[in-house]
């Protein structure tokens, strides 16, 4: 049972990975057309996935070159997540498990927060998912930041609960 929380953190950290590679992707490569939304990712940014994050570029597969919208993003992240985690790489359950759980509703909060504190220069060139990580792990690491997220985790019910 010790490694109980170590396998919930793995498992968020997994999840995270690929609700921040979705997010950069829509972030530099949605397009408007039409008066609808494209996911357009052009096919040498594609291939550049596949060889360094070979686990997540079937995303952009079944995502690139289609319609999207907010709902259509979370549902294809959400069947990416179970199709690749559940009962794969982690028992059965424990995907929606974490997803429900308060440390990753925090995790979720936390991102977002950094994504759009950091907009502006998000904006300013296009950088790589890999720029997007570390950057996000740095943050992360930063001691305001840890202590606003030891806050969250502690205030009953702001964001779920565990």
């Amino acid at each position: 049972m010790s490694d109980m929380p170590d396998m919930e953190e793995a498992l968020i950290q997994d999840i995270m990975r690929v609700f921040i590679f979705e997010n950069w992707a829509r972030f530099y490569y949605t397009v408007e057309r039409d008066a609808q939304t494209w996911l357009e990712v052009p096919d040498e940014i594609v291939e550049a996935c596949r060889a360094s994050h070979p686990d997540l570029a079937p995303l952009l597969d079944t995502t690139n070159k289609t319609q999207i919208s907010y709902e259509s993003c979370a549902q294809n992240v959400g069947e990416f997540v179970c199709r690749t985690f559940d009962g794969q790489k982690y028992p059965p359950g424990k995907v929606e498990q974490a997803l429900n759980s308060k440390a990753f509703k925090i995790r979720l909060h936390m991102f977002s927060l950094w994504q759009r504190g950091h907009e502006a220069y998000l904006d300013e060139r296009l950088l790589s998912f890999d720029e997007w990580l570390e950057m996000f792990t740095n943050w992360m690491l930063m001691d305001e930041v840890q202590a606003f997220r030891m806050r969250l985790t502690q205030s009953p019910g702001t964001t779920g609960t565990s």
